[in-house]
Protein backbone atom coordinates (compact mmCIF):
# COMPACT_ATOMS: atom_id res chain seq x y z
CA UNK A 1 0.00 0.00 0.00
CA UNK A 2 1.86 3.19 -1.62
CA UNK A 3 1.72 6.49 1.05
CA UNK A 4 1.01 10.34 0.00
CA UNK A 5 2.60 13.56 1.23
CA UNK A 6 1.54 16.95 -0.57
CA UNK A 7 4.48 18.88 -0.88
CA UNK A 8 3.84 23.03 -0.88
CA UNK A 9 5.72 25.98 -2.35
CA UNK A 10 5.51 28.69 -0.33
CA UNK A 11 1.62 27.98 0.43
CA UNK A 12 0.80 26.99 -3.56
CA UNK A 13 0.47 23.27 -4.12
CA UNK A 14 3.51 21.53 -6.41
CA UNK A 15 3.55 18.23 -6.16
CA UNK A 16 3.30 14.86 -4.50
CA UNK A 17 5.64 12.52 -2.78
CA UNK A 18 4.92 9.30 -2.53
CA UNK A 19 6.31 6.08 -1.11
CA UNK A 20 5.34 2.35 -2.74
CA UNK A 21 4.71 -0.64 -0.26
CA UNK A 22 8.69 -1.30 -0.83
CA UNK A 23 9.64 1.69 0.45
CA UNK A 24 10.81 3.51 -3.35
CA UNK A 25 9.95 6.96 -3.04
CA UNK A 26 8.72 8.94 -5.98
CA UNK A 27 7.76 12.60 -6.70
CA UNK A 28 5.28 13.97 -9.00
CA UNK A 29 4.76 17.37 -10.26
CA UNK A 30 1.10 19.24 -10.62
CA UNK A 31 0.83 19.74 -14.18
CA UNK A 32 -0.67 23.22 -13.47
CA UNK A 33 2.09 24.16 -11.14
CA UNK A 34 4.79 22.58 -14.19
CA UNK A 35 2.34 24.43 -16.73
CA UNK A 36 3.09 27.94 -15.25
CA UNK A 37 7.02 29.33 -16.80
CA UNK A 38 7.40 31.22 -13.37
CA UNK A 39 7.60 27.88 -11.27
CA UNK A 40 10.56 27.33 -9.10
CA UNK A 41 11.71 23.54 -9.57
CA UNK A 42 11.35 21.42 -6.16
CA UNK A 43 15.47 20.77 -6.81
CA UNK A 44 17.85 21.23 -9.91
CA UNK A 45 18.21 17.45 -9.37
CA UNK A 46 13.97 17.64 -10.40
CA UNK A 47 13.28 19.62 -13.10
CA UNK A 48 10.02 20.58 -13.94
CA UNK A 49 11.23 19.28 -17.75
CA UNK A 50 10.02 16.14 -16.24
CA UNK A 51 6.82 14.83 -14.31
CA UNK A 52 8.06 12.49 -12.04
CA UNK A 53 11.39 11.59 -10.78
CA UNK A 54 12.73 8.73 -8.50
CA UNK A 55 13.75 7.30 -5.55
CA UNK A 56 17.48 8.47 -6.40
CA UNK A 57 16.54 12.01 -6.40
CA UNK A 58 13.90 12.55 -4.30
CA UNK A 59 15.04 10.09 -1.64
CA UNK A 60 18.61 11.98 -1.02
CA UNK A 61 16.52 15.60 -1.26
CA UNK A 62 13.94 14.49 1.68
CA UNK A 63 17.14 13.66 3.87
CA UNK A 64 18.85 16.48 2.94
CA UNK A 65 15.88 18.19 4.97
CA UNK A 66 16.64 16.31 7.88
CA UNK A 67 19.12 16.38 11.09
CA UNK A 68 22.36 14.74 9.60
CA UNK A 69 22.99 13.20 13.19
CA UNK A 70 22.11 9.46 14.05
CA UNK A 71 20.93 10.65 17.54
CA UNK A 72 18.86 13.74 16.82
CA UNK A 73 16.79 11.56 14.46
CA UNK A 74 16.76 8.40 16.23
CA UNK A 75 15.23 10.66 18.80
CA UNK A 76 12.25 12.14 16.12
CA UNK A 77 11.89 8.73 15.39
CA UNK A 78 10.93 7.58 18.49
CA UNK A 79 8.60 10.34 19.21
CA UNK A 80 6.82 9.59 16.60
CA UNK A 81 6.92 5.77 16.50
CA UNK A 82 8.77 5.76 12.93
CA UNK A 83 12.55 4.35 11.54
CA UNK A 84 15.08 6.78 11.88
CA UNK A 85 16.67 5.57 8.67
CA UNK A 86 13.23 6.72 6.59
CA UNK A 87 12.66 9.90 5.57
CA UNK A 88 9.33 10.22 4.02
CA UNK A 89 7.94 8.80 7.43
CA UNK A 90 9.94 11.45 9.63
CA UNK A 91 9.42 14.57 6.90
CA UNK A 92 5.52 13.70 7.45
CA UNK A 93 5.60 14.70 11.42
CA UNK A 94 8.07 17.41 11.01
CA UNK A 95 7.94 18.90 7.31
CA UNK A 96 5.53 21.92 7.98
CA UNK A 97 8.95 23.91 8.51
CA UNK A 98 12.02 22.78 6.61
CA UNK A 99 14.50 24.77 4.71
CA UNK A 100 13.32 26.72 1.79
CA UNK A 101 10.20 27.50 0.77
CA UNK A 102 8.34 23.84 0.68
CA UNK A 103 6.28 22.45 3.19
CA UNK A 104 5.74 18.85 3.42
CA UNK A 105 1.88 17.91 4.94
CA UNK A 106 -0.09 14.58 4.94
CA UNK A 107 -2.11 14.29 1.59
CA UNK A 108 -5.14 16.32 2.13
CA UNK A 109 -3.99 18.71 4.17
CA UNK A 110 -3.99 22.17 3.16
CA UNK A 111 -0.51 24.19 3.74
CA UNK A 112 -0.91 26.22 6.64
CA UNK A 113 1.00 29.10 4.39
CA UNK A 114 -2.50 29.14 2.29
CA UNK A 115 -4.91 28.83 4.56
CA UNK A 116 -4.12 30.45 7.82
CA UNK A 117 -3.14 34.11 8.40
CA UNK A 118 0.89 34.87 9.49
CA UNK A 119 2.52 37.24 12.36
CA UNK A 120 1.13 34.57 14.79
CA UNK A 121 3.77 33.24 17.48
CA UNK A 122 3.67 32.99 21.01
CA UNK A 123 6.21 34.74 23.52
CA UNK A 124 9.05 33.04 24.74
CA UNK A 125 11.72 34.31 27.43
CA UNK A 126 15.17 33.44 28.13
CA UNK A 127 14.97 30.81 30.38
CA UNK A 128 12.55 28.75 28.42
CA UNK A 129 14.55 29.26 25.33
CA UNK A 130 17.95 28.26 27.19
CA UNK A 131 15.88 24.83 28.58
CA UNK A 132 15.15 24.04 24.54
CA UNK A 133 18.88 24.88 23.94
CA UNK A 134 19.78 22.47 27.09
CA UNK A 135 17.05 19.91 25.54
CA UNK A 136 18.69 19.91 21.99
CA UNK A 137 22.08 19.29 23.14
CA UNK A 138 20.63 15.89 25.12
CA UNK A 139 18.32 14.58 22.20
CA UNK A 140 21.32 15.30 19.79
CA UNK A 141 24.01 13.40 21.79
CA UNK A 142 21.17 10.59 23.69
CA UNK A 143 19.29 9.83 20.71
CA UNK A 144 15.67 9.91 22.70
CA UNK A 145 13.12 12.77 22.42
CA UNK A 146 13.74 15.23 25.41
CA UNK A 147 10.69 17.21 27.41
CA UNK A 148 11.38 20.50 27.01
CA UNK A 149 10.84 21.27 23.39
CA UNK A 150 7.82 23.13 22.53
CA UNK A 151 8.04 22.62 18.65
CA UNK A 152 9.26 20.08 15.81
CA UNK A 153 11.05 21.24 13.25
CA UNK A 154 13.54 19.85 10.82
CA UNK A 155 16.90 21.71 10.72
CA UNK A 156 19.72 19.89 8.56
CA UNK A 157 23.23 19.91 9.97
CA UNK A 158 25.44 17.85 12.67
CA UNK A 159 25.41 20.14 14.93
CA UNK A 160 22.44 20.93 17.52
CA UNK A 161 20.12 23.64 17.02
CA UNK A 162 16.79 24.94 17.13
CA UNK A 163 14.60 27.61 15.05
CA UNK A 164 12.28 30.12 16.30
CA UNK A 165 10.86 33.40 14.69
CA UNK A 166 11.53 36.88 15.61
CA UNK A 167 9.59 39.45 15.28
CA UNK A 168 10.17 42.57 13.37
CA UNK A 169 10.51 44.68 16.63
CA UNK A 170 13.31 42.33 18.25
CA UNK A 171 10.87 39.68 20.54
CA UNK A 172 11.06 35.78 20.45
CA UNK A 173 8.48 33.39 20.09
CA UNK A 174 7.74 30.12 19.00
CA UNK A 175 5.29 30.55 15.67
CA UNK A 176 1.87 29.29 15.31
CA UNK A 177 -0.57 29.30 12.52
CA UNK A 178 1.80 29.74 8.85
CA UNK A 179 4.54 32.01 10.55
CA UNK A 180 8.11 30.61 9.70
CA UNK A 181 10.83 30.37 11.80
CA UNK A 182 13.42 33.17 11.12
CA UNK A 183 16.07 32.49 12.85
CA UNK A 184 18.67 29.50 14.27
CA UNK A 185 19.91 29.14 17.56
CA UNK A 186 23.27 26.78 17.64
CA UNK A 187 23.89 26.30 21.28
CA UNK A 188 27.70 26.57 22.13
CA UNK A 189 28.41 22.69 23.37
CA UNK A 190 31.25 19.70 22.35
CA UNK A 191 34.51 19.58 22.78
CA UNK A 192 35.64 22.21 20.92
CA UNK A 193 36.38 25.55 22.65
CA UNK A 194 33.66 28.60 21.89
CA UNK A 195 32.51 27.31 18.45
CA UNK A 196 30.56 30.37 18.76
CA UNK A 197 33.36 32.78 18.82
CA UNK A 198 34.97 31.05 15.85
CA UNK A 199 32.26 30.78 13.77
CA UNK A 200 31.46 34.41 14.39
CA UNK A 201 34.67 35.49 13.52
CA UNK A 202 35.09 33.24 10.62
CA UNK A 203 31.45 34.82 9.10
CA UNK A 204 32.39 38.50 10.15
CA UNK A 205 35.97 38.11 8.43
CA UNK A 206 34.20 36.74 4.94
CA UNK A 207 31.90 39.52 5.33
CA UNK A 208 34.84 41.88 5.72
CA UNK A 209 36.68 40.09 2.34
CA UNK A 210 33.81 40.62 0.21
CA UNK A 211 31.39 37.51 0.48
CA UNK A 212 27.84 37.34 1.27
CA UNK A 213 27.42 35.74 4.51
CA UNK A 214 24.19 35.38 6.59
CA UNK A 215 23.56 37.30 9.26
CA UNK A 216 24.59 36.01 13.00
CA UNK A 217 25.26 37.52 16.29
CA UNK A 218 26.86 36.19 19.89
CA UNK A 219 23.43 35.83 22.08
CA UNK A 220 23.28 34.42 25.58
CA UNK A 221 19.81 32.95 27.26
CA UNK A 222 19.67 32.26 30.87
CA UNK A 223 23.65 30.81 31.26
CA UNK A 224 23.76 29.20 27.67
CA UNK A 225 25.65 30.78 24.87
CA UNK A 226 24.52 30.08 21.50
CA UNK A 227 25.21 31.37 18.02
CA UNK A 228 22.40 33.32 16.13
CA UNK A 229 21.85 33.02 12.40
CA UNK A 230 19.35 35.00 10.57
CA UNK A 231 17.30 32.48 8.38
CA UNK A 232 18.17 34.07 4.28
CA UNK A 233 15.50 31.87 3.39
CA UNK A 234 12.63 33.95 5.43
CA UNK A 235 12.08 37.36 4.68
CA UNK A 236 9.49 40.04 5.36
CA UNK A 237 8.14 41.55 2.53
CA UNK A 238 5.15 43.68 2.00
CA UNK A 239 4.16 42.85 6.05
CA UNK A 240 4.09 39.67 5.64
CA UNK A 241 6.90 36.80 6.05
CA UNK A 242 7.85 34.77 2.98
CA UNK A 243 9.34 31.44 2.18
CA UNK A 244 12.51 31.73 -0.42
CA UNK A 245 13.62 28.33 -1.92
CA UNK A 246 16.63 27.46 -1.38
CA UNK A 247 18.68 24.08 -1.23
CA UNK A 248 21.95 22.63 -0.27
CA UNK A 249 24.27 21.28 -3.05
CA UNK A 250 24.12 17.96 -1.99
CA UNK A 251 20.82 17.77 -2.92
CA UNK A 252 21.01 19.11 -6.21
CA UNK A 253 23.25 16.51 -7.18
CA UNK A 254 20.83 13.94 -5.62
CA UNK A 255 24.18 13.12 -3.46
CA UNK A 256 22.66 11.66 0.35
CA UNK A 257 24.02 13.69 3.90
CA UNK A 258 26.05 10.86 4.58
CA UNK A 259 28.59 11.07 1.20
CA UNK A 260 28.94 15.07 1.86
CA UNK A 261 32.43 14.60 2.17
CA UNK A 262 34.42 14.22 -0.63
CA UNK A 263 38.16 13.00 0.66
CA UNK A 264 36.43 10.29 3.27
CA UNK A 265 33.04 9.89 1.91
CA UNK A 266 33.36 9.89 -2.20
CA UNK A 267 31.09 13.10 -2.10
CA UNK A 268 30.46 16.04 -4.31
CA UNK A 269 33.51 17.55 -5.31
CA UNK A 270 34.63 20.93 -7.59
CA UNK A 271 34.60 18.86 -11.05
CA UNK A 272 30.41 17.93 -9.84
CA UNK A 273 29.74 21.30 -8.80
CA UNK A 274 31.07 22.64 -11.60
CA UNK A 275 28.96 20.64 -14.04
CA UNK A 276 26.22 21.51 -12.06
CA UNK A 277 26.73 25.06 -12.55
CA UNK A 278 27.11 24.53 -16.45
CA UNK A 279 23.77 22.71 -16.94
CA UNK A 280 22.18 26.00 -15.36
CA UNK A 281 19.30 27.42 -17.64
CA UNK A 282 20.58 30.99 -17.46
CA UNK A 283 23.80 31.69 -18.64
CA UNK A 284 24.85 34.94 -16.33
CA UNK A 285 23.68 32.50 -13.43
CA UNK A 286 26.19 30.02 -14.55
CA UNK A 287 28.90 32.10 -14.29
CA UNK A 288 27.83 33.90 -11.26
CA UNK A 289 27.36 31.04 -9.42
CA UNK A 290 30.99 29.37 -10.46
CA UNK A 291 32.59 32.60 -9.57
CA UNK A 292 30.81 32.75 -6.51
CA UNK A 293 31.66 29.47 -5.49
CA UNK A 294 35.41 29.97 -6.37
CA UNK A 295 35.58 32.76 -4.10
CA UNK A 296 34.12 30.86 -1.55
CA UNK A 297 36.30 27.66 -2.04
CA UNK A 298 39.24 29.54 -1.87
CA UNK A 299 38.41 31.41 1.26
CA UNK A 300 37.46 28.08 3.21
CA UNK A 301 41.10 26.99 1.87
CA UNK A 302 43.43 29.81 2.90
CA UNK A 303 41.48 29.85 6.33
CA UNK A 304 41.91 26.15 6.66
CA UNK A 305 38.01 25.45 7.02
CA UNK A 306 38.18 22.02 7.25
CA UNK A 307 34.50 21.35 7.22
CA UNK A 308 33.49 22.88 4.21
CA UNK A 309 32.06 20.34 2.39
CA UNK A 310 29.36 20.23 -0.04
CA UNK A 311 26.27 20.44 1.87
CA UNK A 312 27.83 23.57 3.60
CA UNK A 313 26.91 25.26 0.44
CA UNK A 314 23.50 26.19 -1.16
CA UNK A 315 21.60 27.69 -3.89
CA UNK A 316 18.61 30.30 -3.68
CA UNK A 317 16.05 28.88 -6.58
CA UNK A 318 13.63 31.66 -8.21
CA UNK A 319 12.09 30.42 -10.75
CA UNK A 320 14.34 29.64 -13.96
CA UNK A 321 17.04 31.52 -11.66
CA UNK A 322 19.63 30.51 -9.45
CA UNK A 323 22.60 31.97 -7.17
CA UNK A 324 24.72 31.12 -4.59
CA UNK A 325 23.47 31.69 -1.30
CA UNK A 326 25.03 33.20 1.39
CA UNK A 327 27.53 31.39 3.28
CA UNK A 328 27.07 29.76 6.44
CA UNK A 329 28.72 27.12 8.84
CA UNK A 330 32.36 28.85 7.87
CA UNK A 331 34.48 27.98 10.75
CA UNK A 332 38.38 28.16 10.56
CA UNK A 333 40.43 25.37 12.41
CA UNK A 334 43.46 27.43 13.17
CA UNK A 335 42.62 27.60 16.91
CA UNK A 336 42.30 23.74 17.12
CA UNK A 337 45.21 22.60 15.05
CA UNK A 338 47.00 20.01 16.84
CA UNK A 339 49.17 18.87 13.95
CA UNK A 340 50.64 20.36 11.04
CA UNK A 341 48.71 18.76 8.61
CA UNK A 342 45.03 19.36 8.04
CA UNK A 343 42.84 18.44 5.24
CA UNK A 344 40.03 20.27 2.82
CA UNK A 345 37.00 18.43 2.71
CA UNK A 346 37.04 18.80 -0.81
CA UNK A 347 40.04 18.27 -3.55
CA UNK A 348 41.42 22.13 -4.60
CA UNK A 349 43.49 21.09 -7.94
CA UNK A 350 44.44 17.60 -7.25
CA UNK A 351 45.37 18.14 -3.59
CA UNK A 352 43.52 17.81 -0.20
CA UNK A 353 46.23 18.73 2.38
CA UNK A 354 46.02 22.48 3.01
CA UNK A 355 49.70 23.04 3.00
CA UNK A 356 50.35 21.85 -0.33
CA UNK A 357 47.55 24.12 -1.79
CA UNK A 358 49.07 27.28 -3.92
CA UNK A 359 48.68 28.97 -6.96
CA UNK A 360 49.08 25.85 -9.81
CA UNK A 361 45.80 23.44 -7.17
CA UNK A 362 44.10 27.38 -7.26
CA UNK A 363 44.58 27.61 -11.08
CA UNK A 364 43.05 24.51 -11.68
CA UNK A 365 40.20 24.70 -9.43
CA UNK A 366 39.54 28.01 -11.34
CA UNK A 367 39.79 26.27 -14.88
CA UNK A 368 37.48 23.62 -14.26
CA UNK A 369 34.96 25.96 -13.22
CA UNK A 370 35.51 28.48 -16.14
CA UNK A 371 36.96 30.86 -13.70
CA UNK A 372 40.58 32.68 -15.49
CA UNK A 373 43.65 32.08 -14.04
CA UNK A 374 44.39 35.56 -13.62
CA UNK A 375 41.32 35.91 -11.25
CA UNK A 376 42.64 32.91 -9.79
CA UNK A 377 45.75 33.91 -8.29
CA UNK A 378 44.59 37.58 -7.70
CA UNK A 379 41.46 36.11 -5.15
CA UNK A 380 44.44 33.91 -3.60
CA UNK A 381 46.77 36.55 -2.97
CA UNK A 382 44.23 38.94 -1.43
CA UNK A 383 42.90 36.53 1.07
CA UNK A 384 46.28 35.50 2.09
CA UNK A 385 47.43 39.17 2.55
CA UNK A 386 43.85 40.31 4.29
CA UNK A 387 42.84 37.88 6.20
CA UNK A 388 44.42 38.94 9.38
CA UNK A 389 43.41 41.96 9.05
CA UNK A 390 39.67 40.97 8.33
CA UNK A 391 39.59 38.73 11.60
CA UNK A 392 41.19 41.45 13.73
CA UNK A 393 38.07 43.62 12.50
CA UNK A 394 35.78 41.06 13.22
CA UNK A 395 37.47 40.80 16.72
CA UNK A 396 36.99 44.27 17.81
CA UNK A 397 33.54 44.02 16.86
CA UNK A 398 33.41 41.70 20.43
CA UNK A 399 34.52 44.45 22.43
CA UNK A 400 31.72 44.61 24.29
CA UNK A 401 31.71 41.33 25.27
CA UNK A 402 32.66 39.63 28.24
CA UNK A 403 36.54 38.27 29.45
CA UNK A 404 36.05 34.92 27.90
CA UNK A 405 34.84 35.99 24.77
CA UNK A 406 37.33 38.42 24.18
CA UNK A 407 39.81 36.16 25.24
CA UNK A 408 38.93 33.45 22.76
CA UNK A 409 38.52 35.91 19.96
CA UNK A 410 42.33 37.27 20.41
CA UNK A 411 43.28 33.41 20.46
CA UNK A 412 41.48 33.05 17.38
CA UNK A 413 42.95 36.35 15.53
CA UNK A 414 46.38 34.93 16.89
CA UNK A 415 45.76 31.10 15.46
CA UNK A 416 44.95 32.55 11.58
CA UNK A 417 48.11 34.50 11.87
CA UNK A 418 50.44 31.60 12.28
CA UNK A 419 48.38 29.47 9.80
CA UNK A 420 51.02 28.36 6.83
CA UNK A 421 49.05 29.37 3.86
CA UNK A 422 49.36 33.00 4.89
CA UNK A 423 53.44 32.94 4.66
CA UNK A 424 53.66 31.97 1.14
Amino acid sequence: MSESLDVYMDGRMCGTVSQSSSGDLGFDYHEDYRADPAATPLSLSMPLSRPHHRNASIRPFLAGLLPDNDDALAAIGREYDESPKNPFALVRHVGADVAGAIQIVPQGTASPDGTLPRGGSTPIGDLDIETELDAVIEEYSEGRPVPGLTQRFSLAGAQPKIALHRSTTGSWGVPTGSTPTTHILKPVAGSFRRLDVVEFLSMRAAEALGLTVAQSELLTFGSRRAFVTTRYDRRHLDGRWRRIHQEDLCQSLAVPPQKKYQRSDGGPGVGAIASLFKSLPVPADRTSCASSFFTALMFNTVLECTDAHAKNYSVILLGDRVILAPLYDLLTFAPYKSTATTYSAMQIGGEYRFDAIGEPQAIKAAATLGVNSETAVETLARFRRDAVGAFESARDQLAGQDADTREMATEVVDAVAKLPSLAR
